[in-house]
């Protein structure tokens, strides 16, 4: 039985962290707002840095996070198409998704 508890949980912080990372790539935690304001509106971002504005684990557990956000077409490496990249910015499918999902967790 907690097996199944774990799962539920790590599904839910696998979520969790890749709407963490849609929100800094998109500008909206914080930290990364001030940090945009210095950088004249910052559009991408190094996985280093995601690993750290996320404070995330690891890089290989945000390269998993944006491959999968990738695969739904919300975020891109920079240049396009290249998966060995360390750049990545968010679609704007994936401002279109961020926003749906802060309307829909204002709500409920």
């Amino acid at each position: 039985m907690s097996n199944t508890a774990d799962k539920t949980t790590s599904s839910s912080d696998s979520y969790l962290n890749q709407i963490t990372l849609l929100k800094i790539l998109s500008g909206q935690l914080e930290k990364v707002a001030l940090d945009s304001k210095k950088n004249h509106d910052r559009k991408e971002y190094n996985i280093n840095e995601l690993t750290e504005l996320a404070r995330l684990a690891d890089e290989k557990e945000v390269i998993r996070y944006l491959f999968i956000l990738e695969g739904q077409k919300l975020v891109s490496p920079l240049p396009e198409g290249d998966f060995t990249s360390r750049h990545w910015k968010i679609t704007d499918n994936g401002v279109r998704v961020l926003k749906t999902i802060s309307k829909t967790t204002l709500l409920s």
